[in-house]
Parts: C-alpha cells; structure tokens; sequence
C-alpha cells in the first residue's frame, strides 16, 4: 500500500515537472498544440517571445555591424601602414577582432535563436491562437 503511494506521488511529481518544463520554454508551442495552453499563459508566452525577439534584433545588429565594420578597419589598416605605421597597428588588429565577433555572434544567435523565421513562427503559433479565441491583439 504505501510503495503505490509513493508511485502514485513520484509520478504525479514527473507530471508536474514536465509541465512546468514545457510552461517554461516557449519552444514547445511548435510540439503541443497551442489549443492545450490556457489563455493567460499564451499571453504570458507571447510577452516572453516579444522580449527574446527584441533581444534577438538587437544581438543581430550588433552582430552585423561587427562584420560591417571587419573590411572597413582592414582597409584603414592597411592604409595606415602605408601613411602611419601606428594607424596600422590599432586597426589591423581591431578587424581581426571584428571579424572574429562576427564568427562568434553568428554562431552564438543560430544557438540560441535559430533563426528569424523560427521566431516569427512562434509567435504566429501563439497569436492564431488568441485570435481564435477571441482576444484582442496588438
């Protein structure tokens, strides 16, 4: 009798951790469907999805810009030890960085973001849902 209570207890308790998983990663949208999410919850998943699809614009330009910026530091090196062997120096070095945090970003957001159309999907998923339900949506 009291191993079954604590099967009946240990497995209740995997039930609740795998809903608290899944209530906690917005991803898994795309896995159940959105029908199986309660309302307040999908407007709580589509503000978290907002924020990490803000932060995911800022950490693209960033990224974006460093790999702008590699070529025209390189040319101003190069330049420079041409004219100033110190111009040289400071920017040779500063597009190899450049280039690198370009490398490291572009990896660093395909991890953690998959890509843009990834994002937008997550969010579609979730507004159908609230407009099928009949809430409003900015």
């Amino acid at each position: 009798m009291n191993t079954e209570k604590n099967i009946d207890k240990s497995i209740d308790d995997l039930l609740m951790k795998i809903e608290q998983d899944c209530n906690d990663d917005p991803d898994t949208i795309l896995v159940i469907a959105p029908e199986n999410y309660t309302t307040e919850h999908l407007f709580q998943l589509r503000g978290r999805w907002q924020k990490r699809n803000e932060s995911y614009k800022k950490m693209y330009q960033i990224v974006f810009t460093l790999g702008a910026v590699s070529p025209l530091f390189f040319c101003i090196g190069m330049l420079g030890f041409v004219t100033s062997a110190l111009l040289g120096v400071i920017f040779l070095p500063l597009s190899i960085f450049s280039f690198f945090g370009f490398l490291f970003g572009i990896f660093k957001i395909s991890v953690r973001f998959k890509s843009t159309g990834y994002q937008n999907s997550i969010l579609q998923t979730i507004d159908r849902e609230l407009k099928k339900r009949g809430q409003f949506i900015n």
